[in-house]
């Protein structure tokens, strides 16, 4: 797939699929592996918007010996492993969750990657910090946040 078509895939998913995928959720919906609640997943992945938003900033968690294998891995066909552990939080527990319910996470998530979208439209050298992966473009977290994105759905049988 070229660059421009992957970019038009990549925008209607995340601006809209993404959203009307997620409002599938129910409150008390378990997942397929892990302890997130639907809730807890999504204000996860809003987490990872605002770093890619640059609005909120973390230090690179990845050994420097690491880098290019997990660079490598980001830019593979490969998928991420069911029960791979986040880089926030503690291993096993679950973070307090910081919005009333889980439509207030969803809406909140579609204005973080709105941000993004303006924020690297009218920004497009900018690089920001992933912890894992180290410095990302856009185009490369938008990469990123599909491999995540798909994690999380597949996670509660959303894909």
């Amino acid at each position: 797939m070229n660059n421009q078509i992957y970019q038009v895939y990549a925008d209607t998913f995340f601006k809209t699929d993404l959203i009307d995928k997620l409002k599938q959720l129910e409150d008390n919906q378990k997942p397929l592996w892990g302890i997130m609640t639907p809730q807890h997943m999504v204000e996860h992945i809003i987490g990872s918007w605002l770093i890619s938003n640059g609005r909120f900033q973390v230090k690179l968690q990845t050994a420097a010996e690491k880098l290019t294998e997990r660079r490598n891995f980001l830019f593979s066909d490969k998928e991420f492993q069911q029960n791979v552990q986040s880089a926030e939080g503690e291993p096993g527990k679950l973070n307090k969750l910081r919005k009333d319910n889980l439509l207030d996470a969803i809406i909140s998530l579609q204005k973080e990657i709105i941000t993004f979208y303006d924020y690297h439209n009218e920004n497009p050298k900018t690089l920001f910090m992933h912890p894992v992966f180290g410095e990302l473009n856009k185009e490369e977290w938008l990469l990123f946040q599909s491999k995540h994105i798909k994690y999380h759905l597949k996670q509660f049988s959303l894909l």
